[in-house]
């Protein structure tokens, strides 16, 4: 769940939910999910989930198994837990399969930075993202913004690098430049890579969305 703000979005939504975080930032979360009733907290491994199988209705990973060495065996342990004709939801890091040569290039740049920043220790690490946040995204942001503001179809915003971010709030964007250049380990799928893992994991029905952020998918347990 990491700090929790998905699981925020969701819970008004739904019955009960259990919020699951391998790291310190299930403390995190417990801050920005105190006043949430429905929400309980629990600090687990994805191989350690403390649930018997086929115990919910529905589950969500979020930009978070791209980070797991062996991500299909991730997505079975989280889909094990799934009732049959229940759904599981799944953000994953795409490999630029829609994207040009110019946007793969950016990427490499910045992978670059990925691999030198990820090495940091802890607090200088967070120091070094936030300001990350600034002198990479914020630059793409802030034209999205301006191209948004003098009416700019969104179908060319679209081709310009975190346009996703066009309306999202600084607290937001600096935490998912951590999630970013943070991580020691990144991976990155193709639509039909996602299919086959969601597949093996026991799902079927599934979709894969056209739209950013990709790839986001859901997919119904047999």
């Amino acid at each position: 769940c990491g700090t929790g703000r998905w699981t925020r979005y969701f819970a008004p939504r739904i019955g009960a939910m259990a919020a699951i975080d391998p790291s310190e930032a299930i403390f995190t979360a417990a801050a920005v999910l105190k006043d949430v009733p429905n929400v309980q907290l629990y600090k687990a491994s994805i191989d350690n989930l403390p649930f018997p199988d086929d115990y919910f209705d529905f589950g969500f990973s979020l930009g978070v198994l791209h980070h797991i060495p062996d991500t299909a065996a991730a997505m079975n342990a989280c889909c094990r837990k799934i009732k049959p004709g229940g759904h599981f939801l799944v953000y994953l890091y795409y490999d630029f399969e829609n994207r040009g040569l110019l946007f793969k290039f950016v990427y490499w740049l910045s992978n670059l930075i990925r691999l030198v920043v990820s090495r940091l220790p802890g607090k200088l690490k967070r120091i070094v993202c936030d300001i990350l946040a600034v002198l990479l995204y914020m630059p793409f942001v802030g034209l999205c913004r301006l191209l948004r503001l003098l009416g700019v179809p969104q179908s060319v915003r679209l081709k310009i690098p975190l346009q996703i971010y066009e309306k999202a709030s600084f607290y937001i964007i600096r935490n998912d430049a951590l999630d970013r250049f943070g991580t020691p380990l990144e991976q990155r799928f193709s639509r039909k890579k996602i299919t086959e893992m969601m597949t093996a994991a026991g799902l079927t029905d599934i979709v894969i969305s056209p739209h950013a952020p990709f790839w986001h998918a859901i997919g119904r347990k047999k």
